[in-house]
């Protein structure tokens, strides 16, 4: 990937400003929230300020299990964001939103927009609402999408898919996997 050339000077000598913002596609709408001042817009989509905005750091690693990071977002009266607003997030069709978090690059001499690089991405799992220390905050649980179809219980490799994968390979042509099996027994 190339980067603007602009972005690239600033890369190199050390002094590119960077800023964090999130992207959460909800059925109801796309979100954008960024920790930093005023809007701005990038891809189209308008990002709201919002220093408020926590995310744990993505677990990184080898191997097939879904990982899983948080996302949170504190309640603070002063900035309009009150308890009650954060209680408006159960209208949103939140679950299995696509969310993604990305790097914003500005220029440190005129504080222009430069680029976003995307990092962690994932779908939201669970929403839970929490009071610690008497903040009210929200809590999304994020499972990682590296590995989008591998999460224990979630489904089995089939025959078809690995048709998919290579068309021919016969490892799974017997597999199969019953989920309920009823039998109907009757003592005389």
């Amino acid at each position: 990937m190339t980067f603007p050339t602009r972005l690239q000077d600033v890369l190199d000598d050390g002094i590119a400003v960077v800023r964090s913002g999130i992207k959460i596609v909800c059925t109801t709408g796309t979100y954008g929230f960024w920790n930093g001042k005023g809007d701005i817009t990038v891809g189209g989509l308008v990002y709201w300020p919002n220093a408020l905005i926590t995310v744990s750091e993505p677990v990184y690693g080898l191997g097939t299990a879904a990982s899983t990071f948080t996302v949170e977002l504190i309640a603070k009266r002063d900035s309009g964001l009150t308890p009650d607003k954060l209680l408006l997030i159960e209208n949103e069709g939140y679950k299995d939103a696509p969310t993604t978090v990305y790097d914003f690059y500005f220029d440190p001499d005129d504080h222009s927009f430069l680029h976003a690089e995307p990092g962690a991405y994932g779908f939201i799992d669970t929403i839970d609402h929490s009071r610690e220390g008497g903040e009210t905050k929200l809590i999304a649980n994020v499972r990682s999408g590296a590995i989008a179809n591998h999460r224990d219980g979630y489904r089995t490799a089939s025959h078809e898919d690995q048709q998919l994968v290579s068309a021919g390979d016969m490892f799974f042509q017997y597999a199969s996997k019953v989920k309920h099996e009823s039998f109907d027994i009757k003592f005389d």
